[in-house]
C-alpha cells in the first residue's frame, strides 16, 4: 500500500476507506441473511464522520440506523435520512416531545415514561438479561406486563461478553425468551446481536445491530476479522540529532542511550493520540517501525528513527500511526492495545481538527 501524501497542508489526518466499511456491512449481512440490518452510527459514526458513513451504508439498504442520543437522531433527520432511527439511550419524559418531533424511535424502560408515549408511535424496550446497565429486568413480571400492554415495536437485549464467552450468550438468550413469554404476541422486531453476537448465535431474530466491526475493529479472537477502514497519518514536522544522554519531551522521561535522530510528528493528544502510548507503541515511516518516545504533547509527538535516521528521512515524510505503509501494518486494535484501551475509544477519540479524507470520495 502506498501512503497518501496528497494532503500537503495537513499536519495529520484520518483516511476512511468507505468501500471496506460497506464490505464489512455485507459480511454481517452474509452471516445473518434472515435478519434486517440496522447499523450503529452513534458518536459521529464512531468518530469517522456520520454523514459520510450513512451515505456509504445506504449501499446495503439497511432497515434503519441506531444512535445514542436525541441530538444524533435530529442531525440525521436534518441531513435527510428518512429510514427508522432508534435512539438507544433510555429516554426520560422531558425528551418525548423532541423524539416525536423528529420521528425517532426511543428506547423506553421506565413504566411511567412508557405510559406517556403515544400508543400509535413505535418504541423499543430493552430487556436486561445480565448487562445490568439499563432496561427492564427479565424477571420483573410487573414491569414486563406494562411493556407488553403497550405493544412496543421492538424488544432487545444486550450481550455483555459475546466477544469472550459463548456460555453467557446462551444464558442471556434463555432469559430473553423467558421474558418474551410475558407478551401475548411477540413484538414485531426482536434484536439481540451486536457485531460479535452476530457470529455467536444461530437465531438472529429480526434485526442485527453491528457497530465496531463495520469500522474495522476486531470482535474476538475466534471470530472473523473485518477489513481495515481507518488509517491515521501524521507528517514529520522536524528532524533533529539527539546526543547520547539527552532527554526528549516534558519530564525528561526518555533519554537517548546513543546518538540518534528524533522526528517530531504533527499529532498529539489533542488529536486523539493517547499519552499512554509513550514507550508502548510504534509508527511506520517508509514502511518501517519506529518507537514513539518521550511524553506525547498536546500537538506533537516524537519518534526515535535510530542512529542513521538523518540520512534516510526528511521533513515532510509521512508517519503511519494506524494503517499500512508498504509491507508494514499497524492495526487499529494493535494500536489500541499499545494505549491500554480498546478500538472504540481510539476511534471516537480522534480529534475534530484532524481532517477526514474519504475514499472513494
Amino acid at each position: 500500500m502506498t501512503v497518501s501524501t496528497n494532503q500537503p497542508n495537513d499536519r495529520a489526518w484520518v483516511e476512511v476507506d468507505l468501500d471496506n466499511l460497506v464490505e464489512n456491512a455485507r459480511a454481517v449481512r452474509r452471516a445473518a441473511p434472515d435478519a434486517a440490518l440496522r447499523p450503529m452510527i452513534k458518536a459521529n459514526g464512531y468518530g469517522l464522520g456520520v454523514h459520510a458513513v450513512v451515505r456509504a451504508l445506504e449501499a446495503v439498504d439497511p432497515w434503519g440506523f441506531g444512535v445514542a442520543t436525541v441530538d444524533e437522531g435530529r442531525e440525521l433527520r436534518e441531513f435527510g435520512i428518512e429510514r427508522p432511527i432508534v435512539v438507544f439511550t433510555p429516554a426520560n419524559a422531558t425528551q418525548l416531545g423532541a423524539l416525536l418531533e423528529y420521528d425517532l424511535r426511543p428506547v423506553l424502560d421506565a413504566p411511567a415514561v412508557i405510559r406517556q408515549w403515544p400508543s400509535d408511535r413505535p418504541y423499543h424496550c430493552e430487556i436486561d438479561t445480565g448487562m445490568s446497565r439499563a432496561g427492564v429486568r427479565w424477571d420483573d413480571a410487573t414491569a414486563l406486563a406494562v411493556v407488553a400492554a403497550s405493544a412496543p415495536e421492538g424488544v432487545f437485549t444486550h450481550f455483555h461478553s459475546p466477544d469472550e464467552d459463548g456460555d453467557t450468550v446462551a444464558l442471556q438468550l434463555e432469559r430473553l425468551r423467558a421474558a418474551l413469554n410475558a407478551f401475548g404476541d411477540r413484538p414485531r422486531l426482536v434484536h439481540v446481536c451486536n457485531s460479535a453476537g452476530t457470529w455467536r448465535v444461530d437465531d438472529h431474530f429480526d434485526l442485527v445491530r453491528p457497530g465496531i466491526f463495520l469500522y474495522g475493529g476486531e470482535i474476538g479472537n475466534a471470530l472473523p476479522r473485518p477489513s481495515p477502514v481507518v488509517s491515521v497519518r501524521a507528517r514529520v514536522m522536524s528532524l533533529r540529532r539527539v546526543p547520547a544522554g539527552e532527554s526528549v519531551s516534558y519530564g525528561a522521561e526518555w533519554t537517548a542511550d546513543q546518538e540518534t535522530t528524533v522526528a517530531t510528528l504533527g499529532i498529539g493528544y489533542a488529536d486523539g493520540l493517547p499519552r499512554a502510548v509513550q514507550g508502548r507503541a510504534a509508527v511506520l515511516v517508509r514502511g518501517r517501525r519506529f518507537p514513539l518516545v518521550g511524553r506525547v504533547t498536546m500537538d506533537m509527538s516524537m519518534v526515535n528513527l535510530g542512529p542513521s535516521g538523518s540520512d534516510e528521512f526528511v521533513v515532510g515524510d509521512v508517519a503511519t500511526v494506524i494503517g499500512a505503509d508498504g509491507e508494514g501494518r499497524i492495526t487499529l486494535d494493535e494500536f489500541a492495545a499499545g494505549a491500554g484501551t480498546i478500538s472504540y475509544e481510539i476511534l471516537v477519540g480522534l480529534g475534530s481538527r484532524l481532517p477526514r479524507h474519504y475514499s472513494p470520495s
